[in-house]
């Protein structure tokens, strides 16, 4: 598989996958990632019907479950970007063609139409598509240091000419030094969660470094009153918070663990879920790693050069380590798409990653899954201008395809006048 030419795999029709009569919620191709011994070479179908009412896989779909979510590939393939990250780009799954496909769940739904064959009386339960939003919060402020905004004062006056930009940047770099709580970032994090709420998807993860100031990590102090101030404000509003676990943790499992109960001194807890900062990832330490620290779950797996499902599914799993033989005990929820995927990789026009970021989430609600999206604090202003438009109508798109209220239109209990809260997939955890 590895060694295969690009676009070489076959791909079968939809229909074509499942018993006569049975109809699934998507008609895109199937790509056949391994066949059976012989199989393509018999023309076999994806699956069969026998004379003694058992079914046959031609398709192993075993195989490719486990491919996808094990993520073996990153093991054995040594290509890795400036930031010690598996891109995109050398990924099975974008060479041949179906990144932007979620195959596992594919699989699964496909499986489920055999079953219901095999198993007339068996009514399985469907999931319920939900969308969960996360934010990473690199940065409070736009200057790192005073000589950061020094510079930047000083080229809107001697370079652009600018004294009306000047004195914004003056003014956004007092408040920084005066009053953190209420830069231009900070305002972010107020904005992002004031648009949730206004739309009904109340189950946003903000995700905290814990690193301290750093070249590659943030600018705050998560135990300060400033950061306090703000996180207190967001639980307060039932928003979830996790760690933005820093650029050197990958491969420092002490580190990542000093940066979690810094975390814990300030949330009064030890259990919860977060990211890795840049998305730096390492199969399987990584996961490993988190497990010790006794986190809940990982959110980094996606690509920061490419939107997709890295892992063959947007439903939340516990991954497999090969090397160990054995689950692990933390939770994988794979990330689908990123803002700077978007606008820095892919440059894309808003309009056109307003339509991207609407098939993906089709694609999840078709195989009942989890839509998952990250957007910064930091992608809401200067530059990113013009993207503000592009997050604001994707809410509401997503909530309409969750089902969930609006500020202007929230239904009510009959009863009671009560307001419904959208159902949502949740991680569970017995430890907890």
């Amino acid at each position: 598989m590895l060694e295969r030419q690009p676009l070489t795999l076959d791909w079968l029709p939809a229909r074509s996958t499942v018993p006569a009569g049975c109809q699934l919620p998507f008609d895109d191709a199937i790509p056949i990632l391994f066949w059976g011994e012989n199989c393509k070479e018999q023309g076999r179908p994806f699956a069969q019907r026998r004379e003694d009412g058992g079914v046959v896989f031609y398709v192993d779909l075993v195989a490719t479950t486990l491919f996808m979510l094990s993520r073996w590939e990153e093991t054995v393939i040594t290509e890795r970007d400036e930031h010690g990250r598996f891109p995109a780009t050398a990924s099975v799954a974008h060479r041949q063609g179906f990144l932007d496909r979620p195959i596992v769940d594919q699989y699964a739904l496909i499986l489920r139409e055999w079953l219901k064959v095999l198993l007339p009386a068996w009514e399985p339960e469907s999931q319920v598509f939900s969308v969960k939003l996360s934010h990473d919060i690199d940065h409070l402020g736009r200057f790192p240091r005073v000589s950061n905004a020094l510079r930047t004062i000083g080229r809107d006056l001697l370079k652009r000419q600018d004294l009306q930009r000047a004195l914004a940047n003056g003014a956004e770099a007092i408040v920084q030094y005066v009053a953190p709580h209420r830069t231009q970032y900070a305002r972010g994090i107020e904005l992002l969660a004031d648009w949730s709420r206004e739309h009904g998807l109340t189950n946003d993860a903000f995700y905290f470094m814990a690193a301290g100031p750093g070249p590659m990590d943030g600018d705050y102090d998560v135990a300060s009153d400033a950061t306090r101030r703000i996180v207190d404000r967001l639980t307060g509003q039932g928003f979830e918070i996790g760690l933005h676990a820093g650029y050197d943790t990958l491969g420092n499992p002490e580190r990542l663990a000093e940066e979690k109960a810094r975390l814990d001194a300030v949330l009064g807890e030890t259990h919860y879920g977060g990211r890795q900062h840049y998305l730096r990832f390492q199969v399987p330490d990584t996961w490993r790693h988190w497990e010790q620290a006794g986190l809940a779950y990982d959110a980094t797996m996606g690509y920061a050069d490419g939107e997709g499902f890295r892992c063959g599914t947007c439903h939340p799993y516990r991954p497999f380590d090969l090397t160990l033989d054995a689950e692990l005990d933390v939770w994988e929820q794979p990330l689908i798409v990123m803002d700077a995927t978007l606008f820095s990789y892919k440059r894309l026009l808003p309009d056109e990653a307003d339509t991207r970021i609407g098939e993906l989430a089709q694609r999840c609600k078709q195989v009942e899954g989890t839509f998952t999206m990250l957007w910064h604090n930091s992608s809401l202003s200067g530059e990113w201008e013009p993207w503000r438009q592009v997050y604001r109508h994707a809410l509401g798109v997503l909530a309409k395809m969750q089902g969930a209220w609006t500020s202007e239109a929230r239904p009510e209990d009959e009863k009671g006048g009560r307001v419904i809260a959208p159902v949502s997939h949740q991680i569970t955890d017995d430890r907890r």
